[in-house]
């Protein structure tokens, strides 16, 4: 027997999602056996273009994520990129979109989490680094965030859908954490701090060799936390 909970929460390697055993193999027999149709065709494209997408921002930066650089990484023809994005923007906004829906999902879901992690906040940040944030997914997403920074029409279409996010995710870790101080919005402030604390560390990594460091600094964080916020129904 597994005596590990974390190990009872499969992740989604390609979008760093709670997947709960048995949701990917319950689907996956019904697709087996059926002809693809041109929708499955169009579906699989694109996602093998946002795969590519996702390898260009992680590999090469948000700068070098060119329209001729995602195709040269897909192996697709121009042709059946552009089909999907007229435009690198549109590629660009159609990753973060999707990477912002898969990153909210661990927090919408976290009573199957706090079933799985015992309800430790220090080891399910430890969880959120390893599994989400310092992944090729999390990565990406934060080239993402640091050229908004400077490319103001990337912001300006990404803005709205950064705010809708933030405040979704606020409600959700409203409903999930407890801050110690009682106050009504600290919940929602602090798991805000934790994620950006974890975000930062992609970049405070450049200043560290040894990957080990990190995690010691994302266990002392979480120990630190831990004394500011639990998972609901551990206090």
């Amino acid at each position: 027997m597994d005596m590990n909970p974390l190990a009872q929460l499969k992740t989604d390697q390609t979008y760093g999602i709670f997947i709960e055993k048995g949701e990917v193999a319950m689907r996956k027999p019904a697709s087996q056996h059926r002809r693809r149709s041109q929708a499955d065709r169009v579906r699989e494209t694109r996602e093998t273009l946002f795969e590519a997408v996702l390898d260009c921002l992680d590999q090469k930066g948000y700068a070098d994520t060119t329209i001729a650089a995602v195709q040269d990484m897909s192996g697709l023809s121009r042709g059946a990129l552009m089909y999907h994005f007229a435009t690198r923007q549109e590629m660009i906004v159609a990753t973060a979109k999707r990477l912002l829906e898969a990153a909210i999902r661990p927090t919408r879901r976290l009573s199957t989490a706090r079933a799985m992690a015992g309800g430790n906040v220090a080891d399910l940040l430890m969880f959120y680094w390893r599994h989400i944030v310092n992944t090729r997914e999390g990565r990406a997403f934060i080239e993402i965030l640091v050229a908004c920074r400077t490319d103001a029409a990337l912001d300006l279409a990404l803005a709205p859908h950064f705010a809708e996010w933030d405040e979704e995710i606020g409600k959700a870790a409203q409903e999930s954490f407890r801050a110690v101080s009682g106050l009504e919005d600290d919940a929602a402030m602090l798991w805000s701090m934790a994620r950006a604390f974890l975000r930062g560390l992609v970049i405070h990594a450049r200043f560290v060799d040894d990957p080990m460091r990190l995690e010691g600094m994302v266990r002392r964080f979480g120990m630190m936390m831990a004394e500011e916020l639990s998972l609901r129904g551990r206090m």
